[in-house]
């Protein structure tokens, strides 16, 4: 999706509009000179439309055009809290905490860890924060947050962190797309998994898409569009709770991959809410990190037991292009360092969608 015409920015494009409309007023000036006597209210009354159009594209187009301009990312609120002259600050604050989050999770699973042996993922700097670039409203809140820029910070274009924030808003831009574009699940799901060919990226994404969709319960908000780039919201269909729900059975059945691989290393993250964690430290070296889905049935209080423990996972695997393993869908797991008294083996019961 680009910008119509000849392919100029958004705000050319309004400034192209403003000369059209300014040199129609100025037409009318003229002839009112002529004809009209230079009777100033029958200039305005001749011109009113005219003046009309240009504050209009004042107030509400060019304001629109620099956000998808300076944009890489744009999120786009709708419902009945946008619509008032002054919708409440908890939904900038809320949209702003939710962005960061999700995007930092996601240039998380993007990174991996800085050192196989220590098993410390990335602490992103803060000059790797997304920046904000816009605020608009006029019965839609439209916010604009732009990447990073390899100048303003320590990094340069190349470097793997940079390259993972990067990829962290263009997967999470994919995934909103699919999810507008197309009808069926499956065919998200399909679109997803040939765009986004790093599954531990495609399962990170979906989570913060589903997070960033309304949820039903967002304070008189009931539809959310993810664009940027230059590509307008306007162009594509907002994300809505059905689209939440479609991430949620995508996110369901995570691995169909029939490969069953054996790891043992260290469980350094653990999520409770979407039941995954991460091993690190993973002995052998063939893989630095490795993102776990375990089975919803397993309590809160025995997952956040894991945590820094060594273990021996067995399970499904997905790999990405370049074959490394990146998810795995648990069947099994040991600690390996447990006392000798404790519960040494626990069994993770997953409906298998493959038999």
């Amino acid at each position: 999706m680009i910008p119509p015409g000849d392919n100029l920015p958004w705000q050319q494009l309004v400034d192209r509009k403003a000369r059209d409309l300014i040199e129609q007023i100025a037409a009318a000036h003229e002839w009112v000179k002529v004809h009209g006597n230079a009777d100033p209210s029958f200039f305005e009354d001749m011109a009113a439309d005219q003046f009309q159009w240009l504050r209009e594209l004042y107030v509400n187009e060019l304001p629109l055009a620099k956000m998808l301009d300076e944009s890489d990312l744009t999120v786009e609120l709708r419902g009945p809290a946008t619509q008032i002259a002054h919708p409440k600050l908890n939904i900038v604050t809320s949209t702003f905490a939710k962005v960061r989050k999700n995007v930092a999770q996601v240039t998380k699973a993007v990174a991996g860890v800085r050192d196989p042996q220590s098993g410390e993922p990335f602490h992103m700097p803060e000059e790797m924060e997304l920046g904000f670039s816009s605020l608009v409203h006029n019965g839609t809140v439209r916010f604009g947050f732009s990447l990073p820029r390899p100048e303003d910070t320590v990094l340069n274009a190349n470097d793997p962190l940079y390259q993972a924030v990067v990829s962290a808003v263009a997967a999470i831009k994919q995934v909103s797309f699919s999810l507008s574009e197309l009808d069926s699940e499956a065919a998200v799901e399909e679109e997803v998994k040939q765009t986004i060919t790093d599954p531990k990226l495609r399962d990170s994404a979906l989570i913060a898409v589903r997070e960033l969709a309304p949820s039903g319960r967002s304070h008189g908000i009931n539809a959310v569009t993810i664009a940027g780039g230059g590509v307008r919201a306007a162009d594509i269909k907002p994300l809505t709770k059905d689209s939440r729900q479609t991430v949620r059975h995508i996110l369901a059945t995570p691995v169909k991959r029939t490969e069953v691989i054996t790891i043992t290393g260290v469980v350094r993250e653990t999520d409770l809410d979407d039941k995954r964690f991460e091993v690190r430290g993973i002995e052998g070296g063939f893989v630095t990190d490795l993102r776990c889905i375990y089975g919803p049935k397993v309590a809160d209080r025995v997952a956040s037991k894991w945590l820094n423990h060594r273990v021996e996972v067995r399970g499904r695997v997905e790999r990405d292009a370049g074959g490394r393993a990146r998810l795995m869908k648990v069947s099994s797991l040991k600690l390996v360092d447990a006392p000798d008294d404790a519960q040494q083996q626990i069994e993770f019961q997953f409906p298998d969608e493959n038999t």
